[in-house]
């Protein structure tokens, strides 16, 4: 299994590249949910330094595809690819096209975060020359690891960081604040939270971008513990870095590497982080409400 880090600092590459195999940036034009934006400039030098390590380099470009944006991804394409580019997590499949249209849909890693829960989604998608696809994030370890038995592609996965558990396209914080005769000024900052009512001991990280609103989980996924039941099942395992700089990052990988206790305590207490398995032992359930009569 390969080792995929969210990138914060161009600067980081060196000193990530002794643990990571490969870097996942973004642009905010593009990608949401992203540790930072980057210009096409900085993505040029950051793709062109991991090819220079040998390292693999990914470009987010989760946001959902309009028609009135089209030609920002067709603009942005044309602006950062080239051999440094190993591919391109997309999450609509009309991207996918405009890769076609380039001639480079063998980029195309396909993340639709909750879609691929089954063997029948991951075969679905083979004949359309993709380098792989994300499994959905909501599956057991033990569904994981029958779906890559007989993949067809690379699978990718997350194994470590905040999940994104509620989207809206609206910017629901900015309304919110408009409501309360507030001017908005929490528009991209990483620190806010969600409190429930009915379940206060629940705070879940908050974010709002240029695509839209994101609920995240309120502890954060660490597989660590079954690395080893993965890796004849997924090729590419993803630290997502979002609300943290690389040396999270770094510190992260290092853990994972030495399995040290003392670095995932020292994390956990400095960053006020609760770490568990997300759904890799949790079946999801929905259970309908009673109609009465």
């Amino acid at each position: 299994m390969k080792k995929l880090v969210t990138l914060f600092d161009i600067q980081s590459i060196q000193s990530l590249s002794q643990y990571a195999d490969g870097f996942i940036v973004g642009q905010d034009q593009v990608s949401t949910r992203i540790t930072r934006s980057f210009s096409s400039d900085d993505i040029i030098k950051a793709s062109l330094l991991a090819k220079s390590l040998g390292k693999s380099f990914y470009i987010m470009m989760n946001r959902m595809l309009h028609n009135k944006d089209a030609h920002h991804y067709e603009t942005f394409i044309n602006e950062v690819d080239s051999d440094a580019i190993t591919g391109y997590m997309i999450g609509d499949i009309g991207i996918a096209s405009i890769l076609k249209s380039k001639g480079i849909e063998s980029k195309a890693v396909y993340n639709p975060e909750t879609l691929l829960a089954n063997q029948y989604d991951v075969f679905y998608y083979k004949e359309l020359n993709f380098d792989g696809v994300f499994l959905a994030k909501e599956i057991t370890l033990e569904d994981v690891i029958e779906i890559g038995q007989n993949r067809p592609y690379h699978l990718y996965m997350y194994i470590h960081g905040y999940l994104n558990m509620f989207y809206s396209k609206r910017q629901l914080i900015e309304a919110y604040f408009e409501n309360q005769g507030v001017k908005n000024l929490y528009h991209n900052k990483r620190d806010l939270k969600v409190v429930e009512e009915k379940r206060p001991d629940f705070v879940y990280k908050a974010l709002e971008d240029e695509a839209g609103t994101h609920i995240f989980r309120e502890h954060v996924l660490c597989g660590l513990d079954y690395l080893d039941d993965l890796k004849n099942s997924v090729d590419y395992i993803v630290f997502d870095t979002i609300f943290h700089d690389d040396q999270y990052a770094l510190d992260v990988l290092k853990y994972y590497e030495t399995k040290d206790e003392a670095i995932k305590t020292h994390l956990m207490e400095t960053y006020q982080e609760t770490w568990d398995h997300g759904f890799l032992f949790k079946k999801t359930v929905y259970k309908p409400k009673k109609v009465t009569k």
